[in-house]
């Protein structure tokens, strides 16, 4: 019942205007920070060192004055220094959230601080159609949650299926010819698999007429590969469990992504200064909902551009332009400068021969494209993958070539398209090109 509770609150929420919802989240946040540096260790320490105090915090614009966390500075730290009151609650629920490295980071909250993550995502579906009798199927990256159900469920409300993300992209399509679901919601480059083993078995008797993506850029090839092989709409959702909600998500009406204000403060910020509309920025986020263990000001690693439009919906949301990719999927130039991903998804999305493909660099002078190649080796495409790979990373780097069987997951069984290993493509934004 309280997760009903929460969707009818942040539904009513997104139809507020934008001054309210902001004078919202500065009371949250002002509570917010009070506690986080009378009863957690590590901010308070962080705080301290920094010369600042909860009282500074007077405005959403004194936000900026408190320091940026970054996963690194928690990764290590025991529970204790993490959680209020340096204990561990009776009733913690653990999740876990995995890196550009591949390492996961333990989340803990209560109950009470994830009220709001199952319902902000409902209210991204609702928004596109979805109603309590319509069925969803959903990807999930550890068995062992594979069977949990929801009360809501026995009561025939938002029944779903869950797939296991570790499996082989035909019992997947398997799932969905049973279940025939709604709404089918998960990992951008699953989703992308998915879609391209449905074409290429001549797959045409599965048809979703909503598709959902979070965790990776969707990008254009994708969608279309989506539409295509399930005929469905497809939105893209912006989310993580350090957030503890949906952060932002694609609007029937609007262009661009909306920003769910009464969950979460997002910063967009460039060479520690606030972002212009436009410019690639990198994303903190302030979760306005955990006070087990707060994450204020949290470097996402994240690269996204925000928008000077206006919602023409009625939301008192505002937008955000586009989401980029992590910090990690951007190759590192011999100059320092960054490459964006969006050309490799270009080149090697339409080469012939190439199925899957991943772009690996581990050091300025070098980087690895793994493909599978289904119907055997083309050395002639190869030479062209090559030579168009080059012209993007310019001279300095040289590429090779290593024809795979299969591509490698991280930990979390996503798999990744452009990996970069170099700790310069895991700080803040510089310059990317």
């Amino acid at each position: 019942m309280h997760g009903v509770l929460s969707l009818a609150r942040l539904y009513r929420n997104q139809w507020r205007s934008r001054r309210e919802l902001e004078r919202r989240q500065l009371v949250t946040l002002r509570r917010l920070v009070r506690h986080a540096a009378n009863h957690v260790p590590f901010y308070n320490r962080l705080f301290a060192d920094a010369g600042v105090s909860a009282d500074d915090v007077t405005c959403l614009d004194d936000l900026q004055r408190l320091p940026i966390v970054r996963r690194e500075d928690i990764q290590p730290l025991p529970e204790r220094d993490l959680v209020a009151h340096g204990a561990v609650p009776r009733d913690a629920i653990r999740t876990h959230t995995s890196g550009s490295t591949g390492i996961p980071l333990k989340i803990i909250s209560r109950r009470s601080d994830r009220s709001a993550f199952n319902p902000s995502f409902l209210r991204v579906f609702t928004a596109w159609g979805l109603r309590p009798w319509h069925r969803m199927t959903y990807f999930q990256a550890r068995p062992e949650s594979l069977n949990q159900t929801s009360w809501y469920e026995r009561l025939g409300i938002f029944r779903r299926q869950v797939l296991f993300s570790g499996d082989q992209p035909e019992t997947w399509a398997d799932g969905l010819r049973r279940w025939r679901p709604r709404l089918l919601h998960g990992y951008a480059l699953t989703l992308k698999l998915l879609a391209e083993e449905l074409i290429v078995s001549g797959v045409s008797d599965i048809h979703v007429p909503l598709v959902m993506s979070t965790s990776g850029v969707l990008d254009d090839v994708a969608r279309e590969l989506l539409r295509s092989a399930l005929g469905c709409r497809v939105v893209d959702i912006y989310a993580s469990e350090e957030a503890g909600s949906a952060i932002a998500w694609e609007c029937p009406r609007c262009p661009g992504y909306h920003i769910g204000l009464d969950t979460v403060i997002v910063e967009f910020v460039r060479d520690s200064r606030p972002a212009a509309a436009g410019e690639d920025a990198t994303v903190l986020v302030t979760n306005l909902s955990n006070f087990t263990m707060p994450f204020i000001r949290y470097d996402q690693g994240d690269v996204a551009r925000v928008s000077d439009r206006q919602p023409s919906c009625g939301r008192g949301f505002p937008l955000m332009d586009s989401i980029l990719g992590r910090e990690g999927d951007y190759l590192v130039l011999p100059s320092g400068k960054k490459l964006t991903p969006h050309p490799f998804f270009l080149v090697l999305d339409h080469a012939v021969g190439v199925g899957r493909w991943q772009v690996v660099q581990e050091s300025r002078e070098s980087v690895v494209v793994r493909m599978t190649m289904p119907g055997g080796h083309n050395e002639n495409e190869l030479e062209i993958v090559r030579s168009k790979i080059h012209e993007l990373v310019g001279e300095g780097i040289t590429v090779d070539i290593e024809v795979v069987d299969r591509l490698r997951r991280d930990s979390a069984q996503k798999l990744r398209s452009v990996i970069c290993t170099l700790p310069e493509a895991q700080r803040s934004l510089r310059s990317p090109v």
